[in-house]
């Protein structure tokens, strides 16, 4: 059964029960394993991963895996050391193994989650630390399970505007040199049961607007170049795509243009 006939029947023997089902937005998009592996020839080694995928419940955006390996695969070839991942919202435990099958044995992998049901998710050499992900002390706790270090955040945690920019804040200045950090799930910026809404400030896709604005400090002056370059220093860049934020650490000499060529 497919996942949208599915859905229809469910409606229908809701309403026969005088049961009113709260509206999921993203309900209309959704699709079974079934039918994706019928959709989806994989392209890359995440997408063969996460469509092959057999173990906990992982759920993700198609469009996603994609992405992802864009931004992973030179991060992985190029870090030198085991990953250190750190994932904000556990959930049942699947995504941790897909990180786990994608970077290897070797990496570091923990995530933060405020069920406390969420420690039984995971494998053997994951850990999960319990609580919010805008407490420091969770955060900080988090970071030392990694060894002192974290070079990929992911946040998939409470898709809230005030934690997700509290989660930035703290993680931002201890990401490694290299390091990748993704917010997913920014359409629910737009939703007012994430407390968001069209341009509505507060919600993390309305500050990471405000981003670029610091990765431009090179080019302001005064008080506003004082206060945006050491985000400018080291940040290559910042990529808006559907439903995903991916912010790129790297370390920025200061920028020059250069003619090349004769005048004839």
């Amino acid at each position: 059964m497919s996942s949208e006939f599915g859905r229809k029947v469910q409606i229908v023997i809701d309403k026969m029960r005088g049961k009113r089902r709260r509206f999921d937005p993203n309900q209309i998009f959704s699709v079974s394993p079934r039918d994706a592996r019928k959709r989806v020839r994989a392209s890359g080694e995440l997408e063969r991963l996460f469509y092959t995928h057999e173990g906990r419940i992982a759920h993700k955006w198609h469009h996603y895996l994609g992405i992802y390996e864009q931004h992973f695969q030179p991060l992985r070839d190029t870090l030198g050391h085991a990953p250190r991942i750190l994932e904000l919202g556990v959930s049942r435990g699947g995504s941790l193994q897909l990180w786990r099958k994608y970077f290897g044995l070797d990496a570091r992998i923990v995530g933060i989650d405020i069920d406390a049901a969420c420690a039984n998710q995971v494998d053997p050499g994951s850990f999960v630390v319990i609580g919010e992900q805008s407490d420091p002390a969770v955060l900080a706790a988090a970071i030392e399970r990694l060894g002192g270090g974290v070079d990929i955040v992911i946040d998939d945690g409470s898709h809230i505007g005030r934690d997700q920019i509290a989660s930035f804040e703290y993680l931002y200045p201890r990401l490694s040199v290299h390091g990748l950090y993704a917010c997913e799930d920014i359409q629910c910026c737009y939703s007012s049961e994430h407390e968001g809404g069209y341009r509505r400030a507060g919600t993390f896709v309305e500050y990471a607007k405000g981003l670029i604005d610091r990765l431009h400090a090179w080019h302001l002056d005064g008080e506003l170049k004082t206060n945006f370059m050491e985000f400018a220093r080291v940040t290559y860049g910042i990529f808006f795509y559907l439903d995903l934020i991916v912010i790129e650490k790297r370390s920025i000499k200061m920028p020059f243009h250069v003619q090349m060529g004769k005048d004839y």
